[in-house]
């Protein structure tokens, strides 16, 4: 996770980002590349989640949907903006995170049609099928009677781990502070720095960016009481050996529409397993499914719910789905795990200042403490650029540094429950 240094009281940063996935420790990078003292703070991994009692993040997981298409056209410019840095931040640490293996998206029409616009929009070449041609290209799915769009690479899936692992390293060579901590509380003091309270220490900072995903209601933060709500995830996860992994070759990431949507579902790939084990190599596929019950919960029922494996009644609905996209599977073991969505009512992450007027435009640097919460489903695929607009909030005013006109500045205003 790049250099990590222990708290030291002495120094006062100029922008704190308290939550290290994949915005935070993008935005952390984007600071840094401008030439800002900036520290990155957020807790490691939980060496055994069924017994941690800290946070945990999302991004803790084998793969997510790498993709441009998208029905809107928000996340599709995100999401276009994004190839370039995932490649980019590649190149820079030697860290992969994207497997370009191709994305394919099985829908009927119309919506189709507002994917496959997308995919022009920005020239990705996409190729679109009738269900017949989709099982001639690909036949060992079972896509059903819809029409599939293809997004060649470099759409396929990302491993948010290691686009987490790829950011903090150049944000770090890029001149920025790596503490791995958990964040208790942030104070802001009118006549002083902002104080970021950890196990570790404090840290003070001008200004603070809260990238804290579904734990925004942890401790004691300007992040409280935000507008969010969650969706408890089930996933499951099947074990696949070498010879199945060869006759899947070919296998695209997935997302699938159905008339009913009780069946859809997203999946990514087969990717290796790189957790220790025995003699043998392994793959991971994963399959989940979209949840419209969304509930206000807060961090101690998120946590709770991140120990468990999930909801074993969804996970049979998911190898019902599996087992009629993929006849025939082999897999040598499945297990299922959880994880949460966070949403906020526009659709998109709240990225904006919290000590501000959401009405007014405000002065450049008029804001202390900002936020980027709130993934709704498609923060992975889009993180760079994400964290690219959180961390234009600290350089607004420099030359060429402006919220781009593309995006609707009004989506991702912050807003309070109540």
């Amino acid at each position: 996770m790049g250099d990590t240094v222990s708290v030291s009281g002495s120094r006062t940063y100029d922008v704190a980002v308290v939550g290290a996935g994949m915005i935070g420790a993008s935005a952390a990078r984007h600071l840094a590349d401008a030439g800002v003292d900036v520290v990155l703070v957020g807790q490691a991994e939980p060496a055994d989640r069924r017994t941690h009692d800290g946070v945990f993040a999302s991004h803790h997981d084998v793969a997510r949907v790498s993709r441009t298409v998208d029905p809107d056209p928000v996340r599709a410019w995100l999401g276009d903006r994004s190839v370039p840095q995932f490649a980019d931040v590649a190149a820079r640490t030697g860290v992969t995170a994207v497997n370009p293996v191709g994305h394919l998206w099985v829908e009927a029409a119309p919506g189709l049609d507002l994917v496959a616009a997308s995919g022009d929009r920005f020239g990705r070449e996409c190729v679109r099928r009738d269900a017949a041609a989709t099982a001639e290209a690909f036949p060992f799915l079972e896509a059903g009677s819809g029409d599939s769009l293809w997004e060649p690479p470099p759409a396929g899936s990302v491993d948010p781990r290691a686009h987490v692992r790829a950011e903090t390293a150049a944000a770090v060579a890029a001149g920025a502070t790596h503490v791995e901590a958990l964040v208790g509380s942030v104070s802001v003091d009118r006549g002083g720095p902002v104080v970021v309270s950890t196990d570790a220490g404090d840290i003070t900072a001008d200004r603070v960016l809260l990238a804290t995903g579904a734990f925004s209601g942890h401790g004691d933060t300007p992040a409280a009481g935000l507008d969010l709500e969650y969706a408890l995830h089930t996933q499951l996860l099947v074990h696949l050996d070498g010879d199945e992994v060869d006759r899947l070759a070919g296998m695209p990431s997935i997302i699938g529409k159905d008339a009913d949507p009780a069946d859809d579902f997203y999946l990514t790939p087969p990717v290796p397993d790189l957790r220790p084990r025995g003699p043998g190599d392994r793959w991971i596929l994963k399959i989940g499914s979209p949840q419209d019950d969304h509930v206000r919960v807060g961090a101690d029922e998120l946590a709770a719910w991140f120990r468990t494996d999930g909801d074993p009644t969804f996970a049979a609905n998911l190898s019902r789905i599996l087992e009629r996209l993929v006849p025939g599977l082999r897999d040598v073991g499945r297990w299922t795990t959880s994880c949460v969505t966070t949403y906020t009512p526009s659709g998109h992450p709240f990225i904006d200042w919290l000590d501000r007027d959401a009405g007014s435009a405000g002065a450049p640097g008029a804001g202390r403490v900002a936020c980027a919460i709130g993934g709704n489903g498609y923060a992975a695929k889009c993180a760079p650029a994400l964290g690219e607009l959180a961390a234009g909030l600290f350089l607004e005013g420099a030359p060429g540094r402006a919220w781009p006109t593309e995006v609707d500045r009004g989506l991702f205003r912050k807003r309070f429950a109540g």
